[in-house]
């Protein structure tokens, strides 16, 4: 499965403005985003989500998936206003300034984005032996097969953050006969929406309850930059 590579805005609290001396004074120039990658997988034959396939020209909000800044690796379009957009090279034109810190930032974000489009691949594997972060282990997608006489077992575990180890282990149900499916392992990561917690999978944007026991059941799709859970998003690992 491919990662999207749309390129997108910071939230809003994370941009910064430009800035003039004058008369021994600092004057506030223009907000200028630091890019991201779309944290969603891609759906489309142009490598986009189904989030980022529809730019409005013009949008009011830079952070908002429906403004256009392009596609990872392409030029900037002139509606962004991104660090390193035409936006924002000709308010240096004119005489605005960024600080040294604020550069370093941006620049920051634009060689992270590039090298994370390099990896738009999520590895498929049985299932680990090394566990470092929380790891869903979920059953890929299947058509349904003829029934048999043996009972076909698909394991299911989910580690929580607090169980981690640093030594290898192995999880594991043993039931004969034993048939393991086809997995996808994904990482999560526990975050606070809405004054709840929740686990969050960045790769796909997916987010799952927090048990007592670990990681809960599906309960739909996360928006970073607009800090918002989509709940009647459909689990695309159902059956």
């Amino acid at each position: 499965m491919d990662r999207c590579i749309s390129r997108r805005a910071c939230a809003d609290r994370l941009s910064f403005r430009l800035y003039k001396e004058e008369d021994s004074k600092i004057i506030q120039g223009k907000y200028i985003w630091t890019e991201l990658l779309c944290p969603n997988v891609a759906s489309t034959e142009k490598k986009t989500c189904t989030d980022c396939l529809t730019k409005l020209p013009k949008h009011k909000y830079q952070a908002n998936s429906k403004c256009d800044h392009g596609t990872i690796g392409g030029p900037y379009p002139t509606d962004s206003k991104l660090y390193g957009s035409p936006f924002y090279l000709k308010q240096i034109k004119e005489g605005w300034k960024i600080s040294e810190a604020d550069e370093t930032r941006a620049k920051e974000a634009q060689l992270s984005v590039n090298s994370m489009v390099k990896k738009t691949k999520i590895t498929t594997s049985p299932i680990e032996t090394t566990i470092s972060t929380p790891t869903i282990v979920l059953k890929k997608p299947r058509k349904k097969a003829v029934k048999k006489a043996a009972a076909e077992i698909t394991t299911v575990t989910a580690i929580p953050e607090h169980a981690i180890q640093s030594e290898p282990r192995f999880v594991e149900e043993m039931t004969v006969p034993l048939k393991i499916h086809d997995v996808v392992i994904v990482k999560v990561k526990k975050i606070k929406c809405q004054g709840k917690e929740y686990y969050f999978d960045s790769m796909s944007g997916k987010v799952y309850a927090v048990l007592e026991t670990g990681v809960g059941p599906y309960k739909g799709r996360y928006n970073p930059e607009e800090e918002l859970l989509n709940t009647s998003y459909p689990d695309s690992d159902a059956d």
